[in-house]
């Protein structure tokens, strides 16, 4: 269990740090415009793209590497929460680069999610299975709960700057951490059938 747990806590803080950037980036939003059709299109965007990845997801996690991809998908993340940072500093950042990036990041977040999971059976013993399912669902509920209570507080004294500074801090730690971790492949069991051999019901 001590390699999921290590990975488990660098992505669980990753969903957190995330989380908070993307309230904070709804507050930002609203003080902007004060227009609930802009927060309601921001996430509108956000959930679109999931809504078709999810048809190849599964596929994807299963035919590529695991640890691969959930560097991948923390980068990516990274990425363009960086570049949202620069804009936000440079004094550039307008509400199309959000639409556009939480389209994105979306995308990577929820493939990075299904390697995480589908990871769990690799990492730990069958008689912990159950165990390390309930902290990754933990992981989940924390992001969604834990992450905009911080940014709801944070917001106040180090703004939207701050939250996306300790947003990136995240995803390096859980880079770092997968990055170190060992995650095996699950075999791949080739089954040849005769076609000339008759099958018995």
């Amino acid at each position: 269990m001590r390699k999921f747990i290590l990975i488990w806590f660098g992505q669980m803080i990753s969903m957190i740090g995330s989380s908070m950037t993307w309230f904070a980036v709804s507050i930002w939003i609203w003080q902007l415009t004060g227009r609930a059709t802009d927060l309601a299109l921001f996430g509108f965007f956000s959930q679109l793209p999931q809504i078709f990845t999810y048809l190849i997801s599964g596929t994807i996690v299963d035919r590529t590497n695991r640890k691969l991809l959930m560097i991948v998908g923390d980068l990516m993340t990274g990425v363009i929460t960086i570049i949202l940072a620069v804009l936000y500093f440079g004094g550039h950042l307008q509400i199309w680069h959000l639409y556009l990036t939480a389209a994105i990041a979306g995308i990577f977040e929820q493939c990075q999610g299904l390697a995480f999971e589908a990871s769990i059976s690799t990492l730990v013993d069958r008689e912990d299975y159950t165990r390390a399912t309930s902290m990754g669902f933990m992981a989940e509920f924390a992001s969604y709960g834990l992450g905009p209570a911080l940014a709801g507080v944070l917001y106040l004294t180090i703004g939207l700057g701050g939250i996306m500074a300790i947003d990136i801090v995240t995803f390096v730690i859980a880079i770092s951490i997968v990055l170190l971790v060992r995650i095996p492949q699950p075999k791949r069991l080739e089954i040849e059938t005769n076609s000339t051999t008759p099958t018995s019901f």
